[in-house]
């Protein structure tokens, strides 16, 4: 698919009604797909509610987000004044994931664009950050002061309690046989009105049920 070399933004609905995010889209992306793939259940990624809506009921979302994947990693940009967010709060990868190096410099473009907004980006490719922040130190910059970066821990039910570098959160899911004596503190509630995960003074320790879990309990609530 060709781009227009212009990032779309989505309005999110659910949990994230109210905030505006810039996706991309997993179903072109390899290292999604082979996540997705594993035969291993303790692999978050195996259940990967994006990957399922796209493939389905939000498969008219999927031109946007391709779009997305060419103009993020494919050329740097420096112009983001068409882009007009609604909140001063953004989400990165509420679907998707990073491609590149280019794509999460792109982020950080978009980021230093808006001082006035806190970007929050989910990404499991601990690679691509690093290299990345390598490269920025070699150059003597830095990560925008503005943009948060979550570490989206691969496994399930394995609650990481230590923040890797350079991240300053860590995402974790757990179902309901988890074992851990940490509570879930991502608890359903709007994004939006809890915004956790937007503010850098705020806990660095993130857990949710899985998406599967919550739809079980809420099953077994309107038993």
């Amino acid at each position: 698919m060709l781009s227009d070399m212009q990032i779309k933004k989505s309005k999110m609905s659910g949990k994230l009604f109210g905030i505006d995010a810039v996706n991309s889209n997993p179903l072109s992306n390899p290292f999604c797909m082979k996540q997705y793939d594993k035969s291993d259940d303790t692999i978050i990624c195996t259940e990967c509610y994006s990957i399922d809506m796209l493939e389905t009921y939000r498969s008219n979302c999927v031109p946007n987000f391709e779009n997305n994947n060419v103009a993020l990693s494919t050329i740097i940009h420096t112009d983001f004044s068409y882009l007009k967010f609604r909140n001063d709060i953004v989400r990165i990868n509420g679907h998707g994931e990073l491609l590149n190096q280019t794509h999460l410099h792109n982020i950080c473009n978009m980021a230093f664009a808006f001082p006035n907004h806190t970007f929050a980006l989910w990404s499991k490719r601990i690679d691509i950050v690093r290299k990345f922040k390598k490269w920025l130190d070699g150059k003597g910059y830095c990560f925008p002061s503005n943009l948060i970066l979550i570490y989206s821990n691969p496994k399930k039910n394995r609650v990481m309690t230590n923040v890797p570098t350079p991240f300053h959160k860590v995402f974790n899911n757990v179902d309901m046989t988890n074992q851990s004596t940490l509570k879930e503190n991502c608890t359903g509630q709007k994004c939006n009105d809890c915004r956790l995960c937007y503010n850098f003074n705020s806990e660095n320790i993130i857990i949710e049920l899985t998406k599967n879990s919550q739809k079980e309990l809420n099953k077994k609530r309107v038993a």
